[in-house]
């Protein structure tokens, strides 16, 4: 048999079956073999062809948060050192790595019904990630015939089946192919993975999912190749007062004077020695006290902490529909790299002005016929975590002068504009001017500066670097000392 083919329905049945008395689920109840065969049916909707169907079916009990069994059948040797490898370099990676908690949590967090669809996107994007190709096709109909089996069979099947040498050997084969290309990928997970299962609902297309997963794995590669420490001065908007939700982090007021109003709980203590005992007659000289308003009360002060603004507004012309177009060697469309490199630059600010009033707008302009209308979605799932934040605003604007108008009519000029296009748009001014015009009208970004020229370092090969000097040049051009207004 070769790896990369199709089996009838008798050897394909053989094949699950093995692949299923390999798996180590903790428990094999009818039911749960059911949910965990439906979820290897999804991923073959989503990947037709798979080397290790075994994968699918761990995944979907540790993504449950259940443990694997230890125990496996008894194997021949090639079988069981290519598990040992599998589990080395494969399951144990997964599991380690630092993103497995929140793509765990987004799939328990999941509606029943797409719980499968939702392991079957991770593996087909964890494969995806390792860089594996072909595999063995079955048919979806053996896989759903599988699921009516009984479980005690099932596993009689799949220990007979790996008696057979030919099939012993794709089975070692296909865990061989994984571990290798686990050896070879630096991280097994990426952010892609858990945008795709926290947004699970958002996505009832295969056109949006991939939107989203290219869109994040973008913003990643640019991510990863900025600076991780901030250098020079940073520009500053003004002031900003403190959110009363973050009064533990900045600390406001304090007791700073004596009045005779206030509340119960921060009278003077010395004022109850006028309390009588409860057993007088008469009213008490608290009551007295009380009634006149002249009791003593610590008073607050109430002062306001504030911290530096900043705010970066991010316009989208809609002459970008021009830029849904594939370089060579670029992976992804041009447009997908810009807003992956938009959404690197919203994290990595947010993180170096965590203390900072620091907020972004992302204005995408409509234009005569909503060119944008998709991107304006999968920038607001990806960025989702900010917007619930109060970090980020995406919003629509009828031109592109109107958006930068607006921007800075309201942030009285202090807020840093940056238009992207493919054409310079009409209708700009003095008044309304951007701090920066970024033309993708070739492969490579040109960034024309209002302040003046911010240069580009050399060029690079790899469209990820393109995009994270591009990145690093904006980074510059706005933090620079020179811009501040």
């Amino acid at each position: 048999m070769a790896l990369d083919d199709r089996l009838d329905s008798q050897h394909a049945a053989a094949f699950l079956s093995a692949a299923v008395a390999l798996a180590r689920s903790p428990v094999h109840t009818p039911t749960w073999t059911a949910q965990v065969l439906s979820t290897l049916e999804a991923t073959y909707a989503e990947r037709p062809l798979l080397h290790a169907p075994t994968l699918v079916l761990d995944l979907a009990v540790l993504l449950q948060g259940e443990r694997l069994s230890p125990v496996h059948p008894t194997v021949s040797q090639p079988v069981r050192e290519a598990l040992r490898a599998y589990e080395d370099h494969v399951l144990a990676r997964l599991t380690a790595d630092r993103r497995w908690t929140r793509v765990a949590e987004g799939v328990v967090a999941a509606p029943k019904e797409l719980k499968a669809t939702a392991v079957a996107m991770v593996v087909t994007q964890v494969l995806t990630r390792l860089g594996v190709e072909g595999g063995t096709g079955v048919s979806q109909a053996v896989v759903r015939r599988l699921a009516t089996s009984p479980v005690s069979e099932l596993l009689d099947q799949g220990r007979l089946a790996l008696e057979d040498p030919e099939l012993a050997a794709r089975i070692a084969e296909g865990f061989h192919v994984l571990a290798r290309a686990a050896r070879r990928t630096r991280e097994v997970l990426s952010d892609a993975e858990v945008f795709v299962v926290e947004n699970i609902a958002s996505l009832k297309s295969l056109g949006a999912r991939v939107a989203l997963t290219q869109l994040a794995t973008a913003a990643q590669l640019v991510e990863e190749r900025l600076p991780a420490r901030l250098r020079g001065h940073v520009f500053e908007d003004g002031d900003a007062p403190t959110s009363l939700e973050e009064d533990s982090a900045y600390p406001v007021g304090g007791f700073s004077s004596i009045a005779t109003v206030g509340s119960l709980e921060n009278l003077v203590t010395s004022e109850l020695i006028y309390m009588d005992d409860e057993g007088a007659s008469r009213p008490d000289l608290f009551d007295v006290r009380f009634v006149e308003g002249e009791l003593l009360y610590y008073a607050r002060d109430e002062s306001v902490a504030v911290r530096k603004r900043r705010r970066v507004v991010f316009v989208f012309d809609p002459t970008l529909s021009g830029a849904r177009v594939l370089d060579p060697r670029a992976g992804f469309q041009r447009l997908v790299w810009l807003l992956g490199a938009v959404t690197a630059l919203v994290r990595k600010m947010a993180d170096w002005f965590d203390t900072e009033a620091l907020t972004f707008e992302l204005v995408f302009v409509r234009g005569k016929a909503a060119p944008l209308t998709e991107e304006f979605g999968v920038a607001s799932l990806v960025l989702r975590e900010f917007r619930e934040r109060g970090q980020v605003e995406l919003r629509e604007a009828e031109t592109t002068a109107q958006a930068c108008r607006e921007a800075k009519e309201t942030w009285r000029q202090r807020a840093r504009v940056l238009v992207f296009g493919t054409q310079f748009p009409q209708g700009l001014d003095e008044s309304n001017q951007p701090d920066a015009w970024v033309s993708l009208k070739s492969g490579r970004p040109d960034i024309a500066w209002k302040a003046g020229p911010v240069p580009v370092p050399e060029d690079t090969a790899a469209a990820a670097d393109v995009w994270a000097v591009l990145s690093k040049a904006l980074l510059d051009g706005l933090l620079a000392p020179s811009r501040r207004k």
